[in-house]
């Protein structure tokens, strides 16, 4: 089942319960170093824990997926593996009013607002969850540095453009690796 927001007061989770959501997301298409990768599958399967805690709720994502496109090194297709495990915790704090407060007391609302807003979840608004936007956040922060098609893959030569994967190394060195004292031996061939 496709799932792209969660409604998660109609949950009805008390002060410490949880549950488990599954089913399946639909992440954006992602660009990484000017290229496109599209998810593979289109639609990966999720779990979503969530849990009741005082004042909100604490959430668990985790899904897997692959992203196919070019090779960082050699253009040729790629596909990488990427394992997303994040977590979110909501918990809205509402300042409460006191009268007669002084100049001190302000300064500590201060922080205790800039504590709130690191408790409030940017996915969580008026009690539902947007899946869609926080899977594709959490997909872009688990990207690895390059997507490649092997580990060891040799990118492609910088003289002429050939991969260098699949070329004898020593055939494919366009003069570049020869001692500079040798080269006119290079002219008698």
């Amino acid at each position: 089942m496709l799932i792209e927001k969660v409604d998660l007061d109609a949950l009805g989770l008390a002060y410490g319960d949880a549950t488990r959501i599954q089913g399946q997301v639909t992440p954006a298409q992602v660009t990484l170093g000017g290229q496109e990768y599209e998810p593979v599958p289109a639609e990966p399967s999720f779990s979503l824990d969530v849990s009741r805690t005082s004042a909100g709720y604490a959430m668990r994502l985790r899904f897997e997926v692959g992203l196919s496109g070019p090779c960082f090194r050699c253009l040729e297709d790629a596909t990488a593996q990427v394992s997303v495990d994040v977590r979110e915790v909501d918990q809205p704090v509402e300042p409460i009013p006191v009268q007669g407060a002084s100049r001190h007391q302000e300064d500590d609302d201060d922080e205790d607002e800039s504590s709130a807003a690191e408790l409030t979840s940017p996915y969580v608004e008026e009690g539902t969850l947007d899946l869609a936007a926080w899977t594709h956040d959490a997909l872009i922060l688990s990207l690895p540095e390059q997507i490649l098609c092997q580990p060891d893959c040799l990118g492609l030569c910088p003289v002429c453009g050939e991969s260098l994967n699949g070329a004898d190394p020593a055939a494919h060195d366009h003069g570049q690796n020869l001692d500079p004292r040798w080269a006119k031996l290079r002219d008698l061939q």
